[in-house]
């Protein structure tokens, strides 16, 4: 519900406790008028975290939002199509009809809306989670042929990854066959860097925290072109 501090919407974040740079991510991101409400959910159990979101889901209620975004790249950890909607069936079980979207749904409707046809991926931590996003993503449609990962290997050191190690790390992935990057992972902490990011490499990245909260902008209505984090959000429409 719409209220002073949110004019044009009341948006309910969900992010994982242990992550200490999405919040003020989706902040930098905002446009006037939009009210983000924060709340965490526990990814100390890393076989557990669809539970986890799932509890914390009617929490969001409270606040009376507008939209729920749950801003977790489940696809890392050996997730299905087939899984993914079964879990949006389970959150719009406890949403009591407010929208929502989930990262990994904004993912594969940003690739779509830049036309991306073969992508290169990359996540923070391991070659498994890099693996299992390939294997996603594919089964959508899409080519995936090249994938890398930063071994990282406690989540606390994530969000201490430079652009410098990023940037070598999209170079490793740099294939002439491929039209856009996919990186997974929201912890890593890139949204600042997306344009400088997109100007080395010439071709567009869909970074997962930047691509959710654009989808939900998009899908609430909300069409502002945010200059300054990439390609994607300066788009007003989302391609079916």
């Amino acid at each position: 519900m719409t209220d002073r501090f949110g004019p044009r919407g009341v948006f309910a974040v969900l992010i994982p406790q242990q992550n200490a740079n999405m919040q003020p991510e989706y902040e930098m991101m905002r446009p006037e008028g939009v009210s983000n409400q924060i709340y965490r959910f526990d990814i100390s159990v890393h076989d557990k975290v669809p539970e986890a979101v799932l509890a914390t889901v009617p929490q969001t209620l409270g606040c009376w939002p507008d939209m729920i975004i749950c801003g977790n790249s489940l696809e890392m950890r050996h997730w299905s199509v087939e899984r993914q909607i079964r879990y949006q069936e389970e959150i719009a079980e406890r949403t009591n009809g407010v929208p929502f979207v989930t990262a990994t749904d904004a993912c594969t409707a940003a690739l779509k809306t830049l036309s991306a046809k073969r992508i290169a991926v990359l996540s923070p931590m391991s070659e498994a989670y890099s693996k299992s996003v390939q294997g996603y993503y594919e089964a959508l449609g899409f080519d995936a042929p090249y994938a890398t990962w930063l071994e990282v290997t406690q989540p606390i050191d994530i969000i201490k990854v430079s652009v410098d190690q990023i940037l070598d790390a999209f170079k490793r992935i740099d294939h002439d066959d491929v039209d856009a990057f996919l990186h997974v992972g929201g912890a890593l902490g890139m949204v600042g860097m997306i344009e400088e990011l997109e100007a080395s490499l010439g071709r567009p990245i869909v970074s997962v925290n930047a691509a959710t909260y654009w989808y939900a902008l998009r899908t609430h209505g909300i069409t502002d072109p945010l200059p300054g984090f990439g390609r994607l959000l300066q788009l007003a429409e989302v391609a079916d």
